[in-house]
């Protein structure tokens, strides 16, 4: 079964930042950086479960939110019966908390 991908509006609005902040240093790291992340994301509608659980959330959500790495960025994801929720894109850097999802 293929799963649809969704983009939360937070992680839609964290994308088109991060894409914007690199454009603006670097137009061709901008299209690398565009295009690798939406390669990974498409992994998962075949393979919602490949990677890991955020593992800030392991002992309350464990199997609930899973998350990529591209990168220096963290992909925060759901997986629901037939669809994979984006949720936040992230500096990969940041504790991620129940308050940034």
């Amino acid at each position: 079964m293929a799963f649809r991908i969704e983009f939360s509006p937070k992680a839609e609005n964290d994308f088109l930042f991060i894409i914007d902040q690199y454009h603006k240093l670097n137009p061709s790291t901008a299209e690398r950086y565009y295009l690798g992340i939406i390669k990974m994301i498409e992994k998962l509608t075949e393979y919602p479960k490949m990677v890991r659980t955020v593992s800030e959330f392991s002992d309350t959500y464990y199997d609930n939110y899973r998350e990529l790495i591209f990168e220096s960025s963290r992909i925060i994801y759901r997986i629901g019966e037939e669809t994979v929720l984006i949720i936040r894109i992230i500096d990969g850097r940041m504790l991620v908390d129940t308050e940034i999802i």
